[in-house]
């Protein structure tokens, strides 16, 4: 058989209607090109001869076979069968609708909420979710319509437009699944399940938000399989990933991670947690809600309607002879007080703050009231991080940039970087995973001093500006320039 890269070629939709999936799946094949005569298909090992008779009888063409890799093959399954079955979901999930909701009859109604139609849809939308990686399922009703998006790689894509009658039994049986309540419609409600797919545990948080034309539903899929990431798979340096983990072996001190809502700074946590010693350590977290479960380590959910708070868990927490406390986030000021006087008194407190640089953690902690004196003692690092797509490596091309872009970067006439094009690999996006950029303030003797001495950070940030302090974008442009990220991912983080 001939090799091919499927990636290489245009996949025509014609070979795809003429196969059913189940045969594709059962056999491991895909099929990528039909005219009137031939059907080119891709498998990664020779076909019986029976079998490829079989697929000649029911699709009246020639066979003509190529060799891909497994893996690539399942790809090219997934990703184009699995929208085909969304259609068909829906178009079974509608004919069930359109005729039980037109009834009064509030039995015939339930009904289409937890038949298997419904059931179906919601199933293959996540399935594809997954598929393509996505973090988050939105699903938006507006006046004549509803939309599915998926978020992948931290942008909204638009999956699906639906007709709005469905939306009713849609909406009711996603909170079924969640145990949120179904006769509440007017205030926020949040809900979990789990989701099985191809042997493998999904947890799906809910989250219903009551808006102008019905409930909008925002489902974020946890993939337990993947397990925690190591530091250096976050995209930290091995130096930096070295001192961090010397830094986790500290007996006392509070280390932060700063950042902006989905800058990965959970992801960061739990790579930390993973990193420390659980069997002669006490390891307990409290979090809002516990994401991942950490073998040896008690983890504490926050349940603020039975008075459990960061604050009132935390107090808690100390009376447990911890060694390592993790907080899931400062978020007020008694929270930031306690926090900061435990990791004076012996415990090593790891959390996250809101803000957009490292320095800025200290005048935020010095905002909600912490006496300087106490920051410079208890402080050992501020980490500030974003997230940035990864260029496909599989259609990234070589441009010159322009002279704009040379100036920003202070790059030669002669240094070429790499820009998206789009595939079937990324979704034809030119992006495919991301990676965190980062800048990290390690305190020594004279950054403690200013902390405790001066009146405002502005010292601080003159001195670590004569030092090798590495910023955020400066970060991201050593990813520029050796083809890892565009320079569009770089503007995003200076503009």
């Amino acid at each position: 058989m001939e090799n091919i890269n499927l990636y290489n070629i245009e996949i025509n939709k014609k070979a795809i209607e003429v196969m059913s999936k189940d045969m594709v799946v059962k056999h491991n094949l895909f099929p990528f090109y039909a005219d009137s005569r031939e059907l080119h298909i891709a498998c990664c090992k020779s076909l019986k001869n029976e079998i490829i008779k079989d697929i000649e009888f029911l699709t009246e063409k020639i066979i003509k076979l190529f060799y891909a890799s497994e893996k690539d093959i399942q790809y090219f399954i997934n990703s184009y069968y699995y929208e085909q079955e969304i259609d068909n979901a829906l178009e079974e999930f509608m004919g069930e609708a359109s005729s039980n909701l037109e009834s009064n009859n509030k039995e015939e109604q339930i009904s289409v909420m937890e038949s298997a139609p419904v059931v179906r849809f919601i199933d293959v939308i996540i399935n594809q979710a997954i598929n393509k990686r996505a973090s988050d399922i939105h699903i938006e009703p507006f006046e004549y319509l509803v939309k599915i998006r998926y978020r992948i790689d931290g942008i909204l894509y638009e999956v699906k437009n639906l007709p709005k009658e469905i939306f009713p039994p849609l909406c009711t049986r996603l909170k079924l699944l969640s145990n949120i309540d179904i006769t509440e419609k007017r205030i926020p409600q949040d809900g979990k399940f789990e989701h099985l797919w191809r042997g493998e545990r999904y947890d799906i948080r809910v989250s219903s938000l009551p808006i102008t034309y019905g409930e909008k539903l925002v489902m974020r899929i946890l993939y337990k399989n993947k397990g925690i990431s190591k530091l250096e798979s976050l995209g930290f340096s091995e130096d930096i990933s070295k001192l961090l983990r010397n830094i986790l072996n500290s007996p006392h001190g509070i280390l932060l991670v700063t950042g902006p809502t989905g800058s990965g700074k959970s992801t960061t946590l739990y790579a930390m947690l993973n990193e420390l010693d659980k069997k002669s350590k006490n390891i307990i977290t409290i979090e809002d809600p516990v994401e991942y479960d950490i073998p040896g380590v008690n983890q504490v959910n926050v349940n603020t309607k039975a008075g459990l708070t960061f604050s009132s868990g935390l107090r808690s927490i100390l009376r447990q002879d911890p060694n390592v406390i993790m907080l899931g986030e400062i978020r007020d000021e008694e929270t930031a007080q306690i926090a900061v006087r435990a990791a004076i008194t012996g415990h090593l407190v790891i959390s996250t703050l809101h803000t957009n640089d490292s320095i800025s953690a200290i005048s935020r902690l010095i905002d909600m009231g912490v006496p300087k004196y106490l920051i410079s003692d208890a402080l050992i690092c501020s980490i500030a991080q974003r997230l940035v797509r990864l260029l496909c490596p599989n259609c990234k091309v070589k441009y010159k940039p322009s002279s704009s872009e040379r100036e920003v970067l202070c790059l030669d006439s002669g240094v070429e970087l790499f820009k998206p094009k789009g595939c079937s690999c990324c979704n034809y996006t030119g992006y495919e995973g991301r990676t965190v950029v980062y800048e990290l303030l390690h305190l020594n003797s004279i950054h403690k001093k200013i902390i405790s001495e001066q009146n405002s950070i502005e010292g601080l940030r003159d001195y670590c500006k004569c030092t090798n302090f590495i910023s955020i974008p400066e970060s991201c442009k050593s990813l520029l320039i050796t083809g890892y990220t565009s320079y569009e991912e770089l503007l995003k983080l200076i503009v």
